[in-house]
């Protein structure tokens, strides 16, 4: 079991009837890298979380994500 740790920056937009709206994740190459884009998307999104996740691709097991940086309003589960 290869368990590897992948870095992902969450942005999220408000759509046409006022909701927040995912757009597509985008992998970062440490959690460094994920703060810092987080942080640049912020400028221009209604909310972004960056976190980190161990996952285990042969078995396709996730581990819980650790939040690394959040900014902006963010759907109710992200806490």
């Amino acid at each position: 079991m290869a368990v590897t740790t992948q870095f992902v920056v969450q942005a999220y937009r408000l759509n046409k009837r006022g909701k927040l709206e995912a757009e597509p994740a985008v992998a970062a190459s440490s959690a460094d890298n994920a703060k810092v884009r987080a942080q640049k998307l912020s400028a221009s999104r209604e909310g972004v979380i960056a976190f980190q996740i161990a996952v285990d691709a042969e078995m396709g097991d996730y581990g819980e994500p650790v939040t690394l940086a959040r900014f902006g309003n963010l759907p109710e589960e992200m806490g």
